[in-house]
């Protein structure tokens, strides 16, 4: 049985036990503590639904809490609810109830100090402007959710609201935005210090270079993400990094600093291949070398010499 199947069964048993609940809070006086009660167990059973993918049902018992917090007058819970129906109605495809619910659960969030409901739900709202053609609006209220990210230094709020730009502008082969975004990121996981983050993003700059034409810049956010990927000390990544340095320089027309870039990237891959299948690689380079006028001694030759350092390493380590 999947994963799936499995939670599928787990939530198929949370939601009989829901509706039983649910039944019991009908038997008794109506006070505000049942009524409660009733608001989050609607609630858990939209939750429930949602995440069965039956968005009519989830649709259904969010709309019941709803209606249960307002008579509660629970400003609180009528704005979480509000923007569970946003992000709802979002994946169903049905964008002005969508920015319906999401606005007037940014009313309440943005007089309150509750950040992280606040960004998510500016996130929403750009993605619903962005489905309805009102780019200029959707960016700002994406920009405004960056901008609160970066405030609380949130690694996630910050890469989830900015892949939605980035998003639009790829399909929309906006370069010059996706640069602009890219550099924008940059700075951000400069700032909180995660080298991860910083190696993917200057690789997409790189390659956003390359596809501009601009190789000398890309060179450079190439060797960037090397020397992270260096000081990491991942071999993975600094052969990535390497083998788009040799397209540049290839593209330069310098064949001489693209000859011994991929030289290095030859010997990462051999390296490679005494810890994991590289083989592919390790023959790809071969062949690429072949034609930029190494000879078959040559290699053999520098084959012989990482394979000396891989096991050199590999002993030491042990």
């Amino acid at each position: 049985m999947s994963k799936k199947q499995d939670n599928f069964e787990d939530l198929d048993q949370s939601i009989f036990l829901g509706l039983q609940e649910l039944k019991e809070t009908y038997k008794h006086h109506e006070t505000p503590q049942i009524q409660e009660q009733r608001a989050l167990i609607l609630a858990d059973l939209g939750i429930f639904y949602w995440k069965k993918e039956k968005l009519t049902e989830a649709r259904k018992y969010f709309l019941l809490a709803l209606s249960e917090y307002e008579k509660l007058h629970d400003e609180f819970k009528i704005a979480n609810v509000k923007g569970s129906l946003g992000s709802l109605f979002i994946q169903m495809g049905e964008f002005g109830l969508a920015l319906r619910y999401n606005e007037e659960a940014y009313e309440y969030w943005q007089t309150h100090n509750y950040l992280n409901e606040r960004i998510a739900t500016l996130q929403n709202l750009g993605i619903c402007y962005l489905k309805m053609k009102e780019e200029v609006k959707a960016t700002n209220f994406l920009l405004k959710g960056l901008q609160m990210a970066i405030y609380l230094e949130d690694e996630l709020q910050f890469a989830a609201t900015i892949q939605i730009l980035l998003e639009h502008y790829e399909k929309l082969e906006r370069y010059d935005m996706l640069l602009e975004l890219k550099r924008k990121a940059l700075d951000f996981w400069i700032q909180i210090k995660i080298p991860e983050r910083q190696f993917k993003t200057l690789i997409d700059l790189g390659v956003i270079c390359q596809i501009l034409e601009e190789y000398s810049t890309a060179v450079n956010y190439f060797k960037r993400a090397y020397n992270i990927a260096y000081n990491l000390g991942d071999l993975e990544k600094m052969y990535l990094a390497e083998g788009f340095i040799g397209e540049c320089y290839v593209k330069l027309g310098d064949m001489e600093k693209a000859k011994n870039v991929y030289l290095q990237t030859f010997k990462l891959a051999v390296y490679l291949n005494t810890i994991s299948d590289h083989k592919e690689a390790v023959e790809s380079m071969r062949l690429l070398l072949l034609t930029l006028g190494y000879s078959p001694k040559e290699l053999m030759h520098e084959e012989r010499k990482a394979l000396h350092e891989a096991h050199k390493d590999q002993a030491e380590k042990l």
